[in-house]
């Protein structure tokens, strides 16, 4: 006895400490932390403070490390992971302890005689142990174990998928700031240019040479510069903002961009659409969860069906009892039980519930199929719609590229033709206007661009820090 109760206390008292570490290494497949990527290969989500100028790879690493998406994903593996540790102890023994003591108390009157009464105290002390070791079940335990593998491979992907996504909408958040900031720059030199025409023909209605109209029209195409400056500047305002808030800051942080948007020379990954198309499937995270949730499916089938099974466990028990008695009562006692054998358990019948389980799990593994379809679908359509896109952003580049060199000389040429008399306001104000609506053009194309070449990688399952390079 005196050995069993401490061990049986032991036993009582040792879950929680129990809990903690990961015995079968479930973990070992999952990322470090939500974002196990880091932009100089270094630790991931290791920040010192916000520099001068923010670059766009340090602001999508911080964008990443506050998405609560990813977290939630990963948290998400990680419940998985536990899970693929529960089928795992299926195969481990079952030992459970009880322990249990009482103290009773007797008395009796005997009411024919006065003053006559007996009364009997008595204790008692048991502890027991008890031993289960399934040994075979004909597979429900390794389907079990196969089941939540898949799961787990599917948990990881949808991470992977989410992650993508977040580099994807980081980097479209910071595309569009420098985008607004570009605008800006471009509409301070609108204004620039449109101040210096107001004052050309202010100066000629000044010395007679040029009509009050002219004046008039030259102060109001300085007026709508300066309301297109505002609107820029607030632009930015609220881009630079969104951006700071996406970074866990505030959203009045100063900040300043330091990239450019200009062209990169790496689409080395776009190649014939019939390839791309045979990338996606072979690597796209989306896909690879569908399809593992579709083996998990399939596992639960053979699961279900091997519950019809017997199972042949190893029992086992070991028990001491001590009970302290009066001599009438036959005085103290002391007991000790042992037992070791095998037990076989045969499923009979349990009201079809067997068969409905069955049926439900074949009907998953047609949904999880339909699902891997649809995945399928979804993921071609996108980098379909994706390659098309910056195939068209490509060319747009190109032409907006020309337009605003074209424009640009056309202002030149038509300042010069008013300057010298021969040309009018209106030629100059319109040529202006064009070269305004080209700049913006242009850098639209830029921002739209650069966002359709991360969402073709995306696309390939192959998106991450290489491709800002």
């Amino acid at each position: 006895m005196k050995r069993i109760l401490p061990f049986a206390l032991a036993l009582a008292a040792g879950p929680e400490a129990l809990a903690g570490p990961d015995v079968f290494r479930t973990e070992r497949t999952l990322p470090q932390a939500p974002v196990s990527e880091a932009r100089h290969g270094g630790v991931p989500c290791l920040f010192n403070g916000v520099q001068a100028e923010l670059a766009l790879d340090e602001a999508i690493e911080r964008m990443l490390c506050q998405d609560p998406q990813t977290r939630q994903a990963w948290a998400e593996a990680k419940a998985q992971a536990a899970q693929m540790g529960v089928a795992w102890s299926a195969y481990l023994p079952r030992l459970g302890a009880s322990v249990g003591a009482s103290d009773g108390r007797s008395r009796t009157d005997y009411l024919d005689f006065d003053g006559v009464e007996t009364s009997t105290r008595q204790k008692s002390l048991d502890a027991r142990l008890d031993l289960s070791w399934v040994l075979f079940d004909f597979g429900k335990r390794r389907a079990a174990l196969r089941s939540a593998r898949h799961l787990l491979v599917a948990a990881n992907a949808s991470h992977d998928a989410i992650l993508q996504n977040a580099f994807v909408n980081a980097a479209q958040v910071y595309y569009d700031a420098l985008a607004a900031q570009d605008a800006l720059a471009a509409a301070q030199q609108v204004k620039d240019m449109a101040e210096e025409n107001f004052q050309a023909a202010d100066a000629k209605y000044r010395a007679g040479a040029a009509a009050l109209s002219d004046r008039l029209q030259a102060q109001t195409a300085a007026s709508q510069s300066e309301l297109r400056l505002v609107r820029a500047r607030g632009n930015l305002d609220n881009a630079l903002g969104t951006l700071a808030l996406r970074m866990g800051l505030a959203p009045d942080s100063a900040l300043k961009l330091s990239s450019e948007l200009t062209p990169m020379p790496d689409t080395g990954f776009v190649g014939a659409i019939d390839r791309l198309l045979a990338q996606a499937r072979s690597h796209h995270p989306e896909l690879i969860a569908a399809q593992a949730r579709l083996d998990a499916a399939q596992e639960k089938v053979r699961e279900a069906r091997a519950e019809g099974r017997p199972t042949l466990a190893l029992t086992g028990s070991l028990s001491h009892a001590r009970n302290d008695l009066p001599l009438a009562l036959n005085g103290d006692t002391r007991q000790r039980d042992s037992s070791l054998g095998l037990q076989l358990n045969i499923p009979l019948f349990e009201g079809f519930e067997r068969n409905y389980r069955v049926r439900g799990a074949r009907a998953q593994v047609e949904a999880s199929r339909a699902a891997l379809a649809g995945a399928e679908q979804q993921v071609s359509l996108l980098v379909w719609g994706s390659y098309q896109r910056l195939m068209v952003d490509t060319r747009s580049l190109k032409s907006t590229d020309a337009l605003v060199e074209q424009s640009r000389q056309a202002l030149e040429v038509t300042r010069g033709r008013y300057r010298s008399g021969v040309g009018s306001m209106i030629e100059l104000l319109n040529a202006l206007s064009a070269y305004a609506d080209a700049q913006e053009q242009h850098i639209r194309a830029l921002a739209d661009w650069q966002s359709a070449r991360l969402q073709l990688a995306a696309g390939l399952g192959r998106l991450g820090f290489w491709a800002l390079q």
